[in-house]
């Protein structure tokens, strides 16, 4: 297949280089190391296709991986898709075209509990810092934010929320979010939504949206906003809590 100079490569606030030592990320969540060894100017690039334990990386024109990059400022991740591969002497090789922006993939700053429970998530509605005077007159009529969708969570910590969205999110957007915790610590329980007690509401920020492998879902992280000293306390010793709780059980299967 003959890769043409003129495809487009989306990048994002770091820009992926010759040289750089990548890992690449299939589907099944192996996670292979290669560097990037060739560019065609703009467009793709080319990279040795790597081995883990003596096996080459499965991979074929049209798959999609996610390549991730190191850089001073933190970790990058981009998908990218399989253009063609080629084999050179011994050696065999695939050219990878970017298909979305590179993001910063934040270094956990607090242990993340694989758990799973119901998230609604809702738009945020800003109060306006100066009301007009129909503004005030209407005050009292209620205006609900609308609900964007209710997915399952992937896993929780103090600081944020990994989640399984249908929906593809802005980066630095803001939303309302709605945990369905049932075991949840009185204490990091705001008021009941939709009168549920079990029910945390926390305004959360976009922080992470790619696509999830092979689906049409999203992988989506977002941090909290906002959290009270207690909220936080109370969600820190939720995620203890749990993390025991799977710890004993896998001692026990």
């Amino acid at each position: 297949m003959v890769v043409t100079a003129d495809v487009k490569q989306k990048i994002g606030e770091e820009v992926i280089v010759v040289g750089d030592k990548v890992d690449l990320v299939i589907q099944q969540g192996d996670v292979y190391r290669t560097m990037i060894e060739d560019r065609i100017e703009n467009g793709p690039f080319l990279v040795g296709i790597p081995s883990r334990k003596h096996v080459q990386m499965p991979v074929w024109q049209g798959d999609d991986v996610f390549l991730v990059f190191y850089r001073e400022s933190g970790r990058y991740i981009a998908q990218m898709s399989v253009l063609a591969t080629e084999k050179r002497g011994e050696v065999r090789y695939m050219w990878l075209l970017q298909k979305t922006l590179a993001q910063k993939n934040q270094r956990r700053e607090a242990y993340r509990l694989p758990v799973s429970f119901q998230v609604q998530i809702f738009e945020l509605i800003e109060e306006p810092l100066v009301k007009t005077i129909t503004e005030e007159a209407d005050e009292n009529e209620t205006h609900s934010p609308a609900m964007l969708e209710t997915i399952n969570s992937r896993d929780l910590s103090v600081t944020g929320i990994a989640l399984l969205t249908k929906n593809k999110y802005v980066l630095e957007e803001k939303f309302v979010l709605s945990l369905d915790m049932e075991r949840a610590h009185a204490n990091i329980r705001s008021r009941p939504i939709l009168g549920r007690s079990s029910e945390l509401r926390l305004t959360a920020t976009v922080k992470r949206c790619l696509p999830w492998r092979t689906t049409k879902l999203f992988d989506t992280g977002m941090q909290f906003q906002g959290v009270t000293k207690s909220m936080s306390e109370g969600i820190a010793r939720y995620v203890l809590t749990e993390q025991q709780k799977q710890i004993k059980k896998r001692r026990l299967t």
